[in-house]
């Protein structure tokens, strides 16, 4: 081997590592080499098969968190459970426990846990069914789960928590999803779809990606997901957080505050009806920045910086291991299971994760789905909102993802046409997972914006995606053990890609207003609505507005201006209607402006630095010179010898020196 290459492999990175570097060396080229290499394109996209394997640990370590978090939110719903299960008392309402009482009903509780535990496992199989057929059929390295906006939207908007104030029932929204499901299908298959990447403007999509990346930063420094540097504040929504357990106050939703307090038959006061506490809180006093969770977290974050600096490989993941081992042990203030947890839950969470292992039932979810309900307008207003949030979300995630890969290998998105490779058979996945999840009994599927950590650590193929469902097949087994990351190991690296994918808001041309501003407003409607289609269309009708005035004054100002109405609604002309010719001469000359700027900067650099060396140059010798002439004005003041004084050494030896006269430099 020579310069640490294996015989026969040159141009291949070097190996390292001594015997195992070279095992994987052969390992990686017999993949490329072999059928499957060829399939999911790995020399193409200049991947290899043991990267792979690693984006995929690192994207499933990043989604992890949502295998208890979603089972925890659609269970608000109730699932399945109604009054029927009751068994303290009996009504509608009955979920809510008996008058008087201290809690809800023992029996629907029962039931509701019972739910719970089947949607954490049909969360693990809907997601390996998504994340396999993304990685086979889409070859993209994209993971999928049940979208963490839409399941909110889907419990305590469609449903309503127990299943009280919302617009339809679990069973009737189920098949809303269902039916969206096959409808998103047909729109994607059919190209449809695709066809909207090109008729949304440039610098939407591109602002897409930025505002998903501070989206991400801003899910990561949460505490329900993240590390919990920031929280609630009711003056200014957000502020620093950090603070003790016992300092913190959470939040209620309540619609009628006149039905907080109610007296019972005999003029006792009942319990107060707040709902359920929202995971958000404010800090009572101000001890922030106190919370020992915290600072693990912003240590695992230091961690993965560095390790990254340094060219480490893998270090997002062994960042999230490093914080979750820790996290792991019991009985100090950063743990995550026990009672000194400073997340709620943590003792029940303990007592899960001694399970260890479980065997998957998703039993009391699936196929719950109730048609008869088809009939009622707020069934097709809870459809339409699936799927015009489908629409929005996942396809604006899609574009930013392939946009995130491009900028790792340039050519990845066709620029003028928008599309990248298999992004029709992708789009058929994504909108496929959708009636997958609605068999099982949970929220629409989507593709994550956590994929970005995946792409970072180089996954570039269909294998990611296979890998991040391998590890979900393995969840249906060990879910005790995967849901037990805490959300303070996942939120640093969450943190970190959102501020990678800053890079993709370069290709914006700022200088444009009609491009500039509708590209900020799509960057900060996304994260503060939390929802990626606000976002969107904030970005294109802000564009549409722009365009549609600045037309109606360039045909107004015709008279003055001499031009043409042909010519002026020509230039007026937007890109999906423009001819493929048009397009490509315009990428063009866009890319031939782009190189002569960048020739034009860095001709102007060289002149500054030549004239900084010259003058650098020039002052040295000035500055030399007149150096030189105070030394030889000095010498002739002192009357020193040519030998130089007594004690300096000169360049002349001993028998070229002068003899030193009497009275001479010793005198002196």
């Amino acid at each position: 081997m020579e310069d640490g290459k294996a015989p026969g492999a040159a141009g291949t990175p070097p190996t390292e590592g001594g015997a195992i570097g070279i095992m994987f060396e052969r390992l990686n080229r017999a993949v490329e080499e072999s059928a499957v290499g060829r399939y999911f394109c790995l020399k193409e996209r200049k991947s290899r098969f043991t990267t792979e394997l690693r984006a995929g640990t690192v994207t499933f370590l990043t989604m992890a968190y949502i295998l208890a978090v979603n089972g925890a939110i659609v269970a608000d719903t109730g699932g399945p459970c109604g009054p029927s299960d009751c068994t303290q008392s009996t009504g509608p309402f009955c979920m809510f426990g008996p008058p008087g009482g201290t809690g809800m009903d023992v029996g629907y509780l029962s039931c509701r846990e019972n739910a719970k535990r089947s949607m954490v496992t049909a969360t693990a199989v809907s997601s390996f069914v998504a994340c396999v057929l993304m990685g086979v059929v889409g070859n993209l390295p994209f993971g999928l789960a049940p979208g963490m906006g839409i399941n909110a939207f889907f419990t305590y908007t469609v449903v309503g928590f127990a299943g009280v104030g919302g617009m339809i029932t679990y069973q009737d929204a189920l098949a809303a999803a269902f039916i969206e499901g096959w409808i998103f299908f047909v729109i994607s298959i059919s190209g449809l779809r695709g066809k909207i990447t090109q008729i949304v403007p440039k610098c939407v999509m591109l602002a897409t990606s930025g505002g998903i990346g501070i989206f991400l930063a801003f899910i990561g420094m949460q505490t329900s997901n993240g590390i919990g540097l920031i929280a609630f504040e009711p003056a200014t929504l957000v502020t620093l957080a950090g603070c003790p357990i016992q300092d913190r106050a959470h939040m209620y939703t309540i619609a009628d505050p006149a039905g907080v307090c109610s007296l019972d038959a005999n003029g006792n006061l009942n319990p107060p009806s707040l709902g359920p506490a929202s995971p958000n809180y404010a800090c009572i006093t101000n001890m922030k920045m106190r919370s020992a969770s915290l600072w693990l977290g912003i240590c695992g974050g230091i961690l993965m910086v560095l390790l990254m600096a340094r060219g480490f490989r893998g270090a997002i993941m062994v960042a999230i291991l490093f914080v979750t081992f820790i996290s792991w042990i019991p009985n100090h203030d950063a743990s995550y299971l026990g009672a000194s947890s400073q997340i709620p839950g943590g003792e029940e969470r303990m007592a899960y994760f001694k399970k260890v292992v479980q065997v998957p039932n998703t039993s009391a979810t699936d196929l719950e789905m109730d048609f008869s309900a088809f009939g009622t307008p707020k069934l097709w207003a809870a459809l339409i909102s699936f799927l015009y949030l489908d629409l929005l979300d996942c396809t604006g995630t899609f574009y930013s993802m392939a946009a995130y890969i491009d900028k790792r290998q340039p050519g990845f998105i066709n620029p003028i046409t928008k599309t990248f490779p298999r992004m029709t058979l992708a789009f058929s996945v994504d909108a496929t997972a959708i009636w997958v999840g609605a068999l099982l009994g949970i929220p629409p599927l989507t593709t994550y914006i956590e994929s970005a950590t995946g792409i970072r650590e180089g996954g570039r193929t269909g294998i990611t995606a296979i890998m991040i469902g391998f590890y979900f097949f393995l969840a249906m087994f060990f879910t005790p053990i995967i849901s037990s990351i805490p959300p303070y190991a996942t939120g640093p690296a969450l943190i970190l890609v959102g501020s990678l994918m800053m890079e993709n808001l370069l290709d914006i041309d700022w200088k444009d207003y009609t491009q500039a501003i509708p590209a900020f407003i799509t960057i900060s409607v996304i994260p503060l609505t939390y929802s990626i289609a606000y976002g969107i269309i904030g970005g294109i009708m802000s564009y549409v507005i722009f365009y549609v005035l600045l037309l109606i004054y360039d045909l107004l100002s015709i008279p003055l201006t001499g031009k043409n109405w042909r010519d002026v609604l020509a230039a007026a002309k937007p890109e999906f209607l423009k001819p493929m010719a048009v397009l490509e001469q315009e990428e063009i000359a866009r890319n031939r402006a782009r190189i002569d700027a960048m020739e034009r900067q860095l001709e102007e650099m060289n002149v500054a630095l030549a004239h900084a060396e010259s003058s650098s140059i020039s002052d040295k010798q000035s500055t030399d010179a007149t150096v030189a002439k105070g030394v030889a004005e000095a010498v002739e003041a002192a009357h020193v010898p040519a030998g130089g004084p007594v004690g300096f050494e000169t360049h002349e030896s001993e028998q070229q020196k002068p003899q030193q006269q009497p009275g001479g430099p010793n005198a002196v």
